[in-house]
């Protein structure tokens, strides 16, 4: 076997006439510096393809070896999984995602809609993926992050995917009805505090609109933003 940069160079040729791909080293055959941990597989018309080292230790591809149309097919397809599954663990290194955020990516990044329901059933299976440990942990963080009513917390959620039969109770026993009033109180006070130059009406229609973005709903907000005889 030939190595470079650490990674092998193989090169696939396909025949037409026989529908058999045939294995051999090429020396023609640059590596991609940005993935120096896959494979590159050029084909007869010059197509360049890139494999995982996996899949190319799971079917023993090596100089010499033949395969059929409909094994080759096997084999882009494995790798299409590997590559689609790489993909998501890199996201998930950087921070938990829900799963319909992965979904969302996955397709962006060009992986089949099929390729990515089987990645991530793999990867709920072994727990990477765990919508509710993801629901409890976003919560929390924003919680202690981006103080917020319910509603905004809800809006996030939903858009990550989350349904209600699952942040519901979450959101219930991780924010009491009293902590959401002190987190109102709390921002409304800052808020004031720091547009000081406003006064009388100005401030309160400020203070309003900024805490209905904050997700707080008009009974809340009544309870921090003073009446008029109570200024």
């Amino acid at each position: 076997m030939r190595y470079k940069s650490q990674s092998l160079i193989i090169v696939f040729y396909f025949h037409l006439s026989s529908l058999i791909f045939n294995l051999f080293f090429s020396e023609k055959t640059c590596l991609l510096s940005s993935r120096p941990e896959r494979f590159i597989i050029t084909l007869e018309e010059g197509e360049e393809l890139v494999m995982s080292p996996e899949i190319v230790l799971k079917f023993g591809l090596s100089p010499g070896n033949s395969f059929s149309d409909d094994e080759f097919l096997k084999i882009l397809r494995d790798d299409s999984i590997r590559q689609a599954k790489d993909q998501a663990l890199r996201y998930l290194t950087v921070r938990p995602h829900s799963r319909r955020e992965l979904w969302r990516k996955l397709r962006e990044k060009g992986h089949r809609r099929e390729v990515i329901d089987q990645v991530l059933d793999q990867l709920e299976n072994v727990d990477l993926v765990n919508d509710e440990q993801f629901t409890r942990l976003f919560i929390q963080n924003e919680l202690r992050l981006r103080p917020a009513g319910k509603m905004l917390l809800i809006q996030k959620l939903v858009q990550r995917g989350i349904p209600r039969e699952m942040y519901e109770p979450l959101l219930n026993e991780l924010l009491s009805e009293a902590e959401e009033m002190e987190i109102a109180r709390s921002l409304a006070k800052k808020f004031v505090k720091s547009h000081s130059r406003a006064k009388g009406d100005k401030l309160k229609e400020k203070l309003v609109r900024y805490l209905q973005g904050k997700g707080f709903h008009w009974e809340q907000i009544k309870q921090v933003v003073p009446a008029k005889n109570e200024e």
